[in-house]
């Protein structure tokens, strides 16, 4: 009876809901994208086939998706951690005063969304900047303004990302310093000899790194999965991989779901990889650092 009571108690019960949801419904949707891959689940199943992972060979959309996605993604994290460094290391009295530390929290309140429909309107075309730009003479009509959303290199798209992550990184960047008490060993490093420069190349930033680590790489990892933004801000041809799998999960054309069910398991097993690495990494850290 103990036993019993203890197994239906709320909070073994709470436990076992979130267990469905973040493991059981993920690995369920996996099965099910890997059965309908090789013709056994799905509205076409007709039995085990595997000609649609023969035909990923032939398919260069998914590669190009994967390469632009990754792209996009060290690009975005890179240079929001360039400036998150930069004003880490070089702004600490701005950090530590108003308003600058609240700023900080303001792009964290605003979805994905809405920050790539309000670039999309400063930055595009026939956006506010093209408009004053041609009210002040710079531009003499639309297609002279820079393409800077929907475009091939995906700039707006990284911008987007840019101004949604850098923050974030700041106060964490900020948190680890003042934990770690880098003031202090900055202190130290200039009375026994050492230069700012070198307290910050050889002491600050690998501190820093080091400890963001995790974060950094699943902030990559959310890039890489990211669908709101590169929808609003992205071209056609190429997309992300979340955009590339949805518009073939979404064509009218029944014969296209297998090929896209592939991709989302291909995509999803690779991320939960990535994932696995991430804790194995830090498991090794950690008993590493073990005396």
């Amino acid at each position: 009876m103990p036993g019993t009571v203890a197994t239906l108690s709320p909070a073994r019960l709470l436990l076992w809901l979130y267990g469905l949801l973040v493991v059981g419904l993920p690995v369920a949707g996996l099965a099910y994208a890997l059965l309908g891959s090789v013709g056994l689940a799905g509205p076409l199943a007709a039995g085990f086939t595997g000609r649609y992972w023969r035909a990923l060979g032939a398919d260069t959309g998914l590669l190009y998706a994967a390469l632009y996605s990754a792209w996009v993604a060290v690009a975005s994290v890179g240079i929001s951690t360039g400036l998150a460094l930069l004003l880490v290391l070089w702004a600490q009295p701005t950090l530590r005063r108003p308003p600058l530390p609240a700023l900080l929290y303001v792009p964290l309140l605003m979805p994905s969304l809405v920050v790539a429909f309000y670039l999309f309107q400063l930055l595009s075309r026939a956006g506010w900047l093209s408009r004053l730009s041609f009210r002040f003479g710079l531009t003499a009509n639309l297609e002279d303004f820079p393409e800077l959303v929907q475009d091939g290199p995906g700039v707006g798209i990284i911008l987007a990302q840019v101004l949604l992550s850098f923050p974030f990184l700041t106060l964490l960047f900020q948190a680890i310093y003042q934990e770690s008490r880098l003031a202090e060993y900055y202190q130290l490093t200039l009375t026994l000899g050492a230069s700012a420069a070198q307290f910050r190349r050889r002491v600050a930033v690998p501190v820093l790194l080091r400890q963001a680590a995790p974060t950094l790489l699943l902030s990559f990892i959310a890039t890489l999965g990211a669908y709101d933004i590169p929808l609003l801000l992205g071209r056609p041809y190429p997309q992300m991989l979340s955009v590339y799998i949805a518009t073939r999960l979404q064509r009218f054309d029944l014969r296209e779901l297998p090929s896209a069910y592939l991709a989302g398991f291909l995509v999803a097993a690779g991320l939960l990889g990535l994932i696995g690495l991430l804790r194995l990494t830090g498991r090794a850290r950690d008993t590493a650092s073990v005396p």
